[in-house]
Formats: C-alpha cells, structure tokens, sequence
C-alpha cells in the first residue's frame, strides 16, 4: 500500500474537485520571525556580568526557534501536498483503521456503501490484517475510501476506491 498511489487515484476520480495542495508558508516565517526577535532583544541588553546568562539564553533560544522555523518552511515548500478539497475549501481529514481478517465481510460492505459510520462501529483490530485508508472532509460528506490486505510483507487491494459525494 502507498498512500501516494492512493492520493493519486483521488486526484484523478475527483475531476478537479479534489486536488493536491501544500499548507501555507506563513506559520513558519511567523516562527522564524519570533527567533529573529529573540535575536534582536539579546542584542538589546547590556552586555554585563549580570546579564550574561539571559543573553546566553536568548541565543540559545532564538538559534532553536529560527532552527525549527527552517525545517518547517522546507517540509513547506519542498513537502509533498496533501488532498484539499477545493469547493469547501479545506484539506481532507485522514483515518486509517485496522481490522482483524475475520471482519472482512463488515468491512467490504461498508466500503461498497462508502460509509464511514459503519467502520466507526467496527471493533479495530491491534494487528492490521486488514487497512482501510479513509479520507473524508470536515466541511461536507465527501469521503473516499479503499481496503487493504496484508499479505507475504505488502498490502493488496481488496476493494477498489470507492467515493461518495453525498453521504
């Protein structure tokens, strides 16, 4: 199984109305902003003997922060997009549930019915035998979903992806 292959097969089922997208940059500047600050009020404090720690923690922070903000910005920019719905304006939730093989039968119907609420009601299984990957959108009852088996170290279709814009 791999969710980019997964990702894909909805990009492509949704006619446009299901695109991949990459979050906005503008809480990692923000981040980096604050360690840029941080920066800029050690250099503020006098330097004296008194002082010596907090300007030392100052820089400390401020190095870790504008660090953190870094990596953020290029997962950003450089990161892979996740599912975005585009008419309600919002990324898709992912959930991931585990079964136990002897659910197979449950599991089938409710992803032939794409409904989400019958897999809630299922009992997961700490040993993935089977794998269902389930995008759904906060904002409306778009879902999208598809069964996998594990079998000899890889995961296998079991149903093909099934959508549902009305549910």
């Amino acid at each position: 199984m791999n969710i980019k292959d997964f990702n894909e097969a909805i990009y492509a089922s949704s006619n446009g109305v299901v695109v991949e997208h990459r979050k906005s940059i503008i809480a990692p500047v923000v981040v980096i902003a604050v360690g840029i600050a941080l920066f800029v009020a050690n250099s503020l404090i006098s330097n004296s003997a008194e002082t010596t720690d907090l300007k030392s923690t100052l820089i400390l922070a401020g190095a870790f922060v504008v660090g953190i903000g870094a990596i953020l910005l290029c997962v950003r920019l450089f990161g892979a997009g996740i599912p975005y719905h585009t008419t309600d304006k919002c990324y898709l939730v992912c959930k991931q549930y585990s079964f136990a093989r002897e659910q197979k039968g449950a599991v089938v119907k409710a992803i032939e019915n794409c409904d989400r609420l019958a897999l809630d009601a299922l009992e997961e299984s700490d040993i993935a035998g089977i794998t269902v990957l389930c995008y759904h959108s906060p904002r409306s009852k778009y879902c999208a979903m598809q069964a996998f088996a594990y079998d000899e170290f890889v995961y296998n279709s079991i149903t093909p992806l099934a959508i549902s814009k009305d549910r």
